[in-house]
Parts: structure tokens; sequence; C-alpha cells
């Protein structure tokens, strides 16, 4: 009988203890959770490195994993040290080795405390000025570099190859050399002078012809010179044209309407009134001008024709 009520009695003490255990957890599962949701209500000012809270909480972490006895409180305890091992970490990139670390939330309030002066003023717009000022002498440009292609060779060229001795050149040369070579460029000069003269005569003839057509009124001198379908001829024309004006033979005068050049032939009583009235003038020409003033004077067909050519 007396055995039995032992028994009995360690049963009931076995069940106490059992439930006094599962409440002990109870209470340190709840003290892991409280703790993980202050760690991440406060995480902000946790990783500042100049909160000093975290080594509270390692601490709490430290008396409950003390009592940790089961898996899953042991779980709750990872979960918690991975937590404070990762804001760790954050405070510590934020360490210098420097005795004064630089903070730009520092330097900006030092700057408008110092920029405001005595009294707390305004950030006046003469204020700013005087800090670009100063500031701009930190701020000088180096000068840009250009890059090259490669870097620079620095082979030895190869040796330059000797000319062999030109023993003929230093032959005296025959006169008969020098005659016909003479005679040679002579001719050549007197052609290339014929042709030009030859050129001058026939635009001068053209104007002629187109001054009576346009009943001896004076013509458009772009019109007169530019060839529609030929760049080059347009400058050889205005290169002719130059040698009658010259020559006194063309006169060119500015319309007062659409104050563009007008040319027209000159006759003997024509020129002696525009003796006392020369001016020289420089134009340039490129072939985006030209194609432009062909194409704003709608000019089709050219007034000065080909040599050998009549008007068609």
């Amino acid at each position: 009988m007396a055995n039995s009520e032992n028994g009995h009695h360690s049963d009931e003490e076995m069940f106490e203890d059992g439930e006094e255990a599962e409440a002990n957890r109870a209470l340190l599962r709840a003290g892991y959770r409280k703790l993980m949701d202050d760690i991440a209500g406060k995480e902000e000012e946790l990783v500042n490195i100049e909160d000093n809270q975290l080594l509270g909480y390692m601490m709490q972490n430290e008396e409950l994993f003390s009592k940790v006895s089961a898996p899953q409180e042991a779980v709750m305890d990872a979960m918690v040290i991975k937590q404070i091992s990762r804001m760790c970490r954050q405070k510590a990139e934020q360490m210098s080795a420097n005795i004064a670390q630089f903070r730009h939330e520092e330097y900006a309030e030092r700057l408008v405390a110092s920029m405001r002066g005595e009294g707390g003023q305004q950030l006046a717009r003469r204020k700013w000025v005087l800090l670009g000022q100063q500031a701009k002498l930190f701020f000088r440009k180096s000068p840009f570099l250009t890059c090259m292609y490669g870097a620079l060779d620095t082979t030895q060229p190869p040796p330059k190859e000797k000319k062999a001795k030109d023993t003929k050149s230093r032959q005296a040369t025959r006169v008969a050399d020098l005659v016909e070579t003479t005679a040679t460029v002579l001719a050549e000069a007197e052609k290339s002078e014929n042709q030009t003269e030859q050129m001058v005569t026939h635009v001068f003839k053209c104007l002629v012809t187109m001054f009576r057509e346009k009943e001896r009124k004076p013509i458009n001198y772009f019109k007169f010179v530019l060839n529609p379908v030929c760049f080059g001829t347009s400058i050889e024309n205005m290169f002719h044209v130059s040698f009658l004006v010259k020559e006194g033979k063309v006169g060119i005068s500015v319309c007062k309407e659409t104050e563009l050049p007008m040319i027209s032939p000159l006759s003997s009583k024509s020129k002696s009134g525009l003796e006392e009235e020369k001016n020289q003038v420089v134009m340039n020409m490129d072939m985006e001008d030209w194609r432009q003033m062909v194409r704003e004077m709608k000019i089709k067909q050219p007034m000065i024709t080909p040599v050998g050519l009549g008007r068609g």
C-alpha cells in the first residue's frame, strides 16, 4: 500500500515538473520574440555608430541563451544572433582610423552657422556669392590632354639609300637644248594667253548680245556668269569678266531695288564718266553658294555659251 502511494506521488511530481518546464520554455520563447521585435523597431538607431543600445540587447540575448535547453529556442537564438551580427557589421563599416571623421551632416551645419553669423541671420544672396568666390580658388581646372592614336614608334627608321651620282648632270648643257626648251615654254605661254584672250572676247560678245536682247538694260551679274550645270565654268566666267572690268569694257553697278550687282557693256562716252568711280571687290563662292543662287534665281540655261556654239 505504501509503495503504491509513493509511486503515485512520483508520477504527479514528474507531471508537475513537465508543466513547469513547458511554461519556462514558453516564457523563454516570448522573451526571444520581444527581443527580436525591439531590435527590428530600433534598427535605424542601433546601426548608428554613436548609439550603444546594441550592447544591451546582446547582453539580454546572452541571458536568454543561458536558459535554452531545446532546439526550438536554439533556432530563435540563432535568428537573433544573425540580426545582431548584421547590425554590428554596419556599425563597423562606419568606423574610421582617423581621430576626427568627416561627416557631411556636421559639415553642412557648421557651414550654415558660419554663413549666418551671430544672431542666426537668414542666408542672403551676398553670403552665397561670397562663399562661391572663396571656394572657386580650390577648384582650378587642369589643362586637358589630347590622346594620340597610338604609342610613339621607338624603332629606328631605315637608313637612307644613297642615290647614284648622275654624271650627265655635271656635263655642260648644249646650246641647242636650251634654245629648244625656251622656244617650247614661250609657245605654251603664248598659247595660254591666246586662249584666255579668246574666252574674254567671247564673254564680251555674249554680254553685248544679251544687252541688246534686253533692250539695252543692265543684266543681273549672277544670272550672266553662273552656269547652272557646272560650278567650274561659273568660276571661269567670273574670272573672264574681271578682265573686261579691268580693261574698262564692262561696268558693274548695284540695283537700288534688288541690291544685286548689274553688268552692262560700256561705250566710249560712259567710260569717261566712270573714270573717277573705281572700286575693287573680293567675293568668295563655294559649291553650296552656287547651288543656292542657281536655285533661287531659277537659272535654267547659261547666258555665256561655249566657244564655237551660238545661242539656241
